[in-house]
């Protein structure tokens, strides 16, 4: 593990490079031994930057999360589950993508995020709320955004077509 530069950290969070050979369970059970000896209630993001092909990790506190965001947010806004689509592709959304909220993971996301992403959501009993882009929704590939157009067609089928 290598700090990232310095104005990539802040006060609530830690940002490292990770190699992407790196035993990531065993590093992961190291680090969280680490902070729990300290009584340090973190959350550990694993993610990948595939055009500099390093892996990236961040330490943030226990509860910040992108679920937990968008959970505030919906509250804020008055937004319910049915009104919300997540989209993502990495493994930085996987506490959203196996949440309860409907998501969509695009085509293009790396094959062990889908992987991840798969197994989470079944262990959660979530698995019907995650969908899995993978192209020809309107003759598009169902990377990025044709990705998130497909998880629409999912999930909010009326709204697509109000769009039409």
């Amino acid at each position: 593990m290598t700090l990232q530069p310095e104005d990539r950290q802040n006060t609530h969070k830690l940002s490292y490079f990770v190699s992407l050979d790196v035993d990531l369970p065993t590093l992961m059970r190291l680090i969280g031994s680490r902070l729990d000896e300290r009584a340090v209630a973190a959350n550990l993001i694993h993610s990948v930057d595939e055009q500099e092909a390093i892996g990236l990790l961040d330490i943030l506190p226990q509860r910040a999360s992108k679920l937990h965001a968008i959970e505030f947010l919906m509250r804020k806004l008055g937004f319910h589950p049915d009104q919300t689509l997540f989209a993502g592709d990495s493994g930085n959304d996987l506490s959203v993508l196996t949440s309860s909220l409907p998501a969509v993971l695009v085509a293009n996301a790396h094959p062990a995020v889908v992987a991840q992403a798969t197994a989470e959501a079944r262990t959660n009993g979530t698995a019907d709320r995650l969908y899995l882009a993978r192209g020809g929704f309107l003759g598009m590939n169902g990377n990025y955004s044709a990705g998130i157009l497909e998880g629409m067609g999912q999930f909010h089928a009326d709204s697509l077509r109000e769009l039409g």
